[in-house]
């Protein structure tokens, strides 16, 4: 008889603890239906909770990493497809997942909710002439998946005279190679920004992993003394996955039908974490700040840090070397808050 009830409980405790697996392994596999459906908020919570039971689970490690790549948890997303590979160094999707992060650091997107930049500048010139001072209200909101829709408002204070210039701006994302931007704004009554300006541009991703992307700008502007058209022709080589990332650019000028002047820009970006990014380069080359083209030789550097989940702040100085016209030397600091 005891025989018989020692049996019986044995065949209980095993149903139970098969129906404990099944239903863990439920939960595992609606964590993955979930990502698959589109919720990957919900199949996160999902594979998290599998992962705390089985910590070994590479295939659950590498479904949580798709995971945060479908929620722009990139950094997150990264850790999870090396972890995955440092135990199945031949695992593809984990691979193919890489890429995708490196794809997705590599290239402009759409932001997730409206932005807003206030940012100020005060300018010292070199000689008796008046600081310059600048401050700009810079607003951009998705229009739908693929474009986005800016609008900028700057306040210029040179030379003793006041300046208002007005731009509204679009850009398209047709293919996920390729970006277009167009812009159109002016000044009432200008002093020295332009009464006209329109323009447009591209980003042609070439390749992808370490991307290389060709960009191109190109922009009409018409001043109070002369009329100017710019184009910028360059290329942008992405690195360490997308985390860090060179910029080449030429800059050319036609002033009135006269003879181009051309230069150049290096830049080089690098985001240690997401939301921080630093950034410095030099260029020469011609420009019209002031509404008159003149040789400029110039040094940048700056950072965005993050300040909280909303809001980061920005910040960069700069040194101006002029053919005419004083030197001058800038810091520019902003706020951005993302909606």
């Amino acid at each position: 008889m005891n025989k018989i009830f020692a049996s019986i409980v044995a065949l209980a405790l095993g149903a139970m603890a098969a129906s404990a697996n099944a239903q863990e392994q439920a939960g595992y596999e609606a964590g993955v239906a979930a990502r698959l459906a589109g919720r990957p908020t919900e199949a996160r919570i999902m594979l998290k909770s599998w992962l705390q039971q089985h910590p070994e689970d590479v295939d659950a490690q590498l479904q949580l990493a798709l995971t945060d790549l479908a929620l722009g948890n990139l950094d997150a997303a990264e850790a999870g497809f090396r972890n995955v590979l440092a135990q199945a160094p031949d695992y593809v999707d984990a691979r193919e997942g890489l890429a995708a992060v490196a794809a997705r650091r590599a290239v402009p997107v759409a932001p997730a909710g409206p932005s807003l930049l206030i940012e100020g500048a005060l300018s010292d010139l070199q000689g008796p002439a008046s600081n310059w001072r600048e401050v700009a209200v810079d607003v951009e909101v998705p229009a739908g998946t693929r474009a986005t829709l800016g609008g900028r408002a700057a306040y210029f204070r040179r030379f003793g005279r006041d300046d208002v210039e007005l731009v509204v701006r679009t850009g398209f994302h047709p293919s996920d190679d390729l970006w277009l931007r167009i812009f159109a704004g002016g000044t009432p009554k200008a002093d020295f920004r332009p009464e006209i300006e329109l323009g447009g541009g591209f980003d042609l991703r070439l390749s992808r992993g370490a991307a290389t992307v060709l960009t191109f700008d190109a922009a009409y502007q018409r001043f109070p003394l002369q009329d100017v058209v710019m184009i910028n022709p360059g290329v942008v080589q992405y690195l360490r996955g997308g985390n860090a990332w060179i910029t080449l650019r030429g800059i050319a000028s036609l002033v009135d039908g006269g003879p181009v002047e051309v230069g150049g820009l290096v830049r080089g970006d690098y985001v240690p974490k997401e939301n921080w990014r630093l950034f410095g380069g030099v260029a020469n080359g011609p420009d019209t700040d002031l509404g008159v083209v003149t040789r400029v030789t110039s040094a940048f550097g700056g950072l965005e840090a993050p300040v909280g989940h909303r809001f980061s702040l920005t910040g960069s100085l700069s040194r101006e070397w002029r053919n005419s016209g004083p030197d001058r030397s800038e810091v520019r600091l902003g706020l951005r808050a993302r909606f």
